[in-house]
Parts: structure tokens; sequence; C-alpha cells
């Protein structure tokens, strides 16, 4: 029988919020992607170029080729019923289709400074931003439209997201005020921070959070639903390109964003940097509780509890001080998040996190430390 020895007497706790997010660049920098960015169900980005005349196509290992071109400053994307992809011309005051076959239509030859697109989940209708008109609009099916919101509080409205329950949300990028409409009433509900450049570039929603590009500050900002607080998912706020923690990751003014449902991660365009940037490891709410002890051998528990939602606890113990690793996969090996990745000392250690941005489904979470490795299952359920 294994023993160890807890010297509670020097009970060591530390809780905190211990970086899971990475920022790694998987496009450019250099390219000439700086506005919207939407994904395809074959894992294709396509992404416009507002300094420019085309969208572009990035394929799932990073490649960039032209799509389209003859677009007036490229700035919103959306894909209607049809999976054709539909282009806001900003400068061009146009809308655009873009078929499958790559035939390019004029959809809505005349509206003017379209910025964000969205399609409607229930319905063939598209909502569209125009940036200086403050409102927002409906597009139908045949190209006519209709005024949906104009006016009180829109100031520079671009970005759009739905959430689950239908709920559209809308931000400002002149002053990133973030609304709430349900049956054509807005309410402000969060308020990103931005500067003379400007403020929400987009906006994206994921596993019950909202996303927004704080373009003007050189971060990406999470807002918690329903409660509307914000918090910086990424960026420290000095405009550059540079990998790594999201706590120390940099950004150049992050504009487009979405939210990537099949691993919960999101990517961003730089509308400076002109790359293409993913954040893995979208996990909130992780701390550690260490009490410093002697330990005869490396032990990983089994997590408790288990099914769990959204929240577990891991418990390891270390019978040296090691750099320990704690990584979460998908049930295909994927990796989802670095739990851990610190100098501990021996004794047990009792991490919890909040899995609450991951969809159901058994994971696998992995330990390293020095020689030892250890893995086990564990299984989300909604």
């Amino acid at each position: 029988m294994k023993r160890y020895a807890l010297l509670t007497a020097v009970l060591l706790l530390t809780v905190g919020a211990l970086n899971a997010q990475t920022v790694t660049t998987f496009a450019g920098p250099g390219i000439i992607i700086d506005d919207a960015i939407i994904k395809a169900t074959d894992g294709t980005i396509f992404g416009s170029s507002y300094n420019g005349t085309f969208v572009y196509r990035v394929s799932t290992s990073g490649e960039v080729s032209e799509y389209m071109g003859g677009i007036n400053a490229a700035n919103g994307l959306a894909f209607d019923s049809d999976s054709n992809l539909v282009v806001a011309a900003n400068l061009g005051n146009k809308i655009f289709k873009v078929m499958p076959d790559s035939t390019k239509i004029e959809f809505v030859p005349n509206i003017i400074s379209p910025s964000g697109i969205i399609a409607d989940p229930l319905s063939d209708t598209l909502y569209v931003t125009q940036y200086t008109q403050n409102r927002v609009v409906k597009i139908a099916p045949d190209g006519s439209i209709t005024p949906f919101l104009v006016g009180n509080g829109l100031n520079g409205p671009v970005g759009m997201a739905w959430d689950e329950n239908d709920t559209l949300y809308i931000a400002n990028y002149n002053d990133g005020r973030v609304f709430k409409v349900i049956d054509s009433t807005f309410t402000e509900i969060a308020d990103i921070p931005g500067n003379n450049f400007g403020a929400v570039g987009f906006l994206a929603y994921g596993a019950g959070k909202l996303y927004a590009t704080g373009i003007g500050v050189h971060r990406v900002y999470q807002i918690a639903l329903p409660s509307g607080s914000v918090s910086v998912l990424a960026g420290t706020g000095i405009g550059s390109v540079l990998d790594g923690p999201a706590s120390e990751a940099r950004f150049n003014r992050p504009n487009g964003i979405l939210f990537d449902p099949t691993d919960n991660s999101i990517y961003t365009s730089g509308f400076q940097s002109r790359a293409i940037r993913h954040i893995t490891g979208v996990i909130t709410g992780i701390s550690l509780e260490s009490e410093v002890g002697i330990i005869e051998d490396y032990w990983l528990d089994q997590n408790y509890p288990n099914p769990f939602n959204p929240s577990t606890t891991i418990r390891f113990r270390l019978p040296n001080a090691d750099a320990v690793s704690l990584k979460l996969y998908n049930i295909s090996g994927q990796e989802i998040a670095t739990l851990l990745q610190e100098d501990l000392s021996a004794g047990e250690h009792r991490l919890t996190f909040d899995a609450d941005n991951l969809a159901s489904g058994v994971y696998v979470y992995r330990i390293e430390a020095g020689a030892f490795s250890a893995t086990k299952k564990m299984a989300l359920v909604r």
C-alpha cells in the first residue's frame, strides 16, 4: 500500500485564472485579409480585404488564394441558405453573391455603406448593418430591402451574432456598445473599450458567450451572457504580432472574428497585421489548489464529478518538484486546451476548471511531469 504525508501545517493555496488559451498565427502576417472572416462547412475560411477588392480563400492548412475580385472595400461576409457567399462592398455600396461555382452577381445594386452581414437562422432573410447610416436592414431573397433598426444608440454598427435562442446581438464599431435585440427592441448589455481608431470590429457567438475584437486596443474580449460582463480573452494591448499564451500574445488591430464549434476555438483577422490568428483552449475559470507534502509516487486520479457539467476537479500527486503539463484532448486526439503548464512543488494538487465553452462529449486529459505520464477519460454531459 502506497503511503503519503501532506504537511498541512505548510498548506499552500493558490487560486487564480491559469492561462488556458494559446494564440498561434494560422496564416500571414502580410496576407491581404484584414476584415470579416467566415468558415465554410468543409473547414475553408473566407476572408475579405477592406483595403483591396478581393475575397480570399484560406485552406485548412493556412494556404491563401484569391477567390473573387472586383469588390470595392470588401467588408461583411455571410452564407445564405443556398450556400452562396454574400459579400458587402462597403465603399462600392453594393452587395454581391458568389455562387458555389464562383459565379458572381450583384445581389443588391444600391445600398449605402453596407458593413456586416448575417443570415437569419430561421428564414432566408439576411440582416445588414449600414455603417454610416446607423441602421440595420433586412434583405429578402429577391434583394428587396426592409428597414429593421434605425438610430437609438446605433453608432457605426458593424458586427452581428445570433445565439442558440435566435437572439440577435449588434456591436458598434465607433463606441464599442453591444446590444441585444428582441422583437426590434434593443438593450445595451456591454461596452468594449476603444479609441479614435474604433472599438469593436466584429462579433462572434459560441457556447453561451459573445466574443468581440477590440480593434482599437489590440485585444480580443469575451462577454458573458446574460450578465454582459466583459473580460479580456487574449492580448496585452500592445499592437504587434506575438504568439503564445493568451495573456502574453499580441494583436495588431484585430477585426474579423469567428467561433469554430468543432473545437471551441476562435479565429481573428488583423486590420493592420493582416494575419489570421487562432485562439485555442477557450476554457474559463481554471484554478489550482496545492498542499505541499511528502509523497512517495506520482499519481493521477479520476476527475470528480464524472460525468460533469460544467466544472470538474482533477487531483494528482508529485513526489518531487516538477514542471507539470496537463492537457485536454477530444476523443479523436486533437488538443483542446492546456489546462496547466507550471512548475509545482511536491505534494497533492487539485485543478478545477469550468468547461462551459465545450460541447458535450468524451474528452481525454493527460498529465506529464518528469518521466511520468498518465491519461484518463472524462465525460461532459449537458
